[in-house]
């Protein structure tokens, strides 16, 4: 018979009436075998701080000599978490003196612990809590501020695991006025030996950690402080937009347009920069927002120029309505769309992702409800395959015939997968391209077409069961 589960109030009542001796001989016993217990029992017996203790634990837990393995991993954190939350209660029994070097002594272990054990980020957890215990230990045994700015300061910049990029706010409380100005000195002096850097020029981690920090540390100044910090790198179209955005937050649209301008221009000179149409499309916002519509469609239009899409397209008719101008924006736009390569026709890919074929000029035509115009763009020029399944839905409402090779391919192409939900969506697809039939008159060929599907395969079960649930010909 299979012995029953103690509860914990069980094991407690259990253990309540056994002799002081007894309990003592067990508890040893599994310290022997257990380095951290034993650990805490010594603590607990020295009747002092146990800061050696804590010392000798931290070190035999959280040093990594050569790196701990994919399957050691938990072992090696459960170990580094039991031997941090001694720390912890070293600080909850009372701060002395020796518990703020502890807690940087074990952030010093564990940052270099970090890279050599082999995990999913649980060690890097674990140096956050040494920070969280760092901070604690400094909030209560108050020590030199000024001294605590300076080793603040070089933990910082030294940082290469991000956990203290907030120094300036988590810390502002033990450091006190006397530790904030010190530290923001610091940081001060260090940005100043920095050069500023323009478009294509790059930085190393210690630069970006730092102005990091100054950025953190200028908020109490307000925004054009950090604007100052932030323009030590106008490396790319994203650091300008960075400027802006700050800038439009505090309630600064003039200046953010100043900014904007000028990273269009300094980023404009022909280097590939993927944020220069989130700059130019911020720009053109701000255009607006300040009621100068001619600027908004005009950077509108190179906008959409160098790189057509349906939301640049969307844009310019937005701006050419403002201003009044709309069809002649229109035309050249279509000019523009017409001009793309047709698929397979040596298109050459443009930015991350360039849509095949006519593809924007059919999504535009479709978002315009000129559906004949649309398909005749689409057979003509090509498109994505989703598009064309878009299309031939609408073109389905007056022209089911024209629909159906569209359906058919992607029923094909649906079943190819070999994939349960690829099975669901061909049967899905049949049973809508059995309504085009049904209004073409053509009933009998649809329920020859799927026989013949499940003729060809016959050997998928659970296509045929899709089939099936469709209630599709059999």
């Amino acid at each position: 018979m299979a012995r029953s589960r103690s509860t914990v109030a069980d094991l407690q009542g259990f253990l309540a009436a056994q002799s002081p001796l007894w309990l003592a001989g067990r508890l040893l016993a599994a310290a022997r075998r257990d380095p951290t217990l034993l650990a805490e029992l010594e603590v607990a017996a020295s009747g002092g701080s146990g800061v050696d203790v804590v010392r000798r634990e931290l070190g035999r837990a959280l040093w990594v000599a050569d790196y701990v393995d994919e399957e050691d991993a938990p072992t090696y954190v459960a170990e580094a978490d039991r031997a941090l939350g001694m720390l912890d209660k070293l600080i909850s029994d009372g701060p002395t003196d020796g518990v703020v070097e502890l807690a940087e002594h074990a952030m010093d272990l564990l940052a270099d612990a970090v890279g050599k054990v082999q995990d999913e980020g649980d060690a890097h957890t674990s140096l956050c809590w040494a920070q969280e215990i760092h901070l604690r230990a400094v909030t209560a045994a108050r020590p030199d501020r000024v001294g605590l700015a300076e080793r603040l300061f070089a933990r910082a910049v030294a940082d290469e695991w991000g956990v203290f990029t907030n120094v300036v706010d988590d810390y502002g409380k033990p450091l006190g006025a006397a530790g904030r100005r010190r530290l923001r000195e610091l940081i001060g002096q260090e940005v100043g030996r920095l050069p500023r850097l323009g478009p294509g020029q790059s930085g190393d981690g210690r630069r970006h950690t730092v102005l990091q920090l100054a950025e953190r540390a200028a908020r109490a100044d307000g925004v054009d402080a950090v604007v100052d910090v932030l323009a030590y790198s106008l490396t790319s179209a994203r650091a300008f937009v960075r400027i802006c955005e700050e800038l439009v937050t505090a309630g600064c649209p003039e200046q953010a347009l100043e900014w904007a301008e000028r990273g269009l221009r300094e980023c404009g000179g022909g280097r590939v920069d993927h944020g220069l149409g989130e700059l130019r499309r911020l720009a053109i916002g701000l255009y607006a927002t300040l009621g100068r519509d001619r600027d908004a469609v005009e950077l509108a239009w190179r906008d959409f120029e160098a790189a057509p899409s349906l939301e640049g397209y969307q844009s310019l008719h937005q701006h050419g309505q403002a201003e009044q101008s709309w069809p002649g924006w229109r035309d050249k736009a279509m000019m523009v769309l017409h001009a793309q390569p047709r698929l397979g026709k040596g298109q050459s890919p443009v930015g991350p992702y360039h849509p095949p074929g006519h593809s924007t000029l059919v999504h535009v035509l479709l978002c315009e409800g000129d559906v004949d115009a649309t398909w005749r763009a689409a057979r003509h020029g090509g498109c994505a395959e989703g598009l064309w399944l878009s299309l031939a839905r609408r073109r389905a409402e007056q022209h089911p015939g024209d629909a159906v090779p569209v359906l058919r391919r992607h029923v094909d192409t649906a079943i190819a997968t070999a994939k349960r939900d690829g099975y669901e969506c061909a049967a899905g697809l049949l049973a809508e391209l059995g309504t085009y039939y049904d209004r073409l008159g053509a009933s009998a060929d649809f329920a020859e077409y799927v026989q013949a599907l499940r003729k060809a395969n016959s050997r998928r079960r659970n296509l045929l069961a899709a089939f099936d649930v469709a209630g599709l010909p059999r």
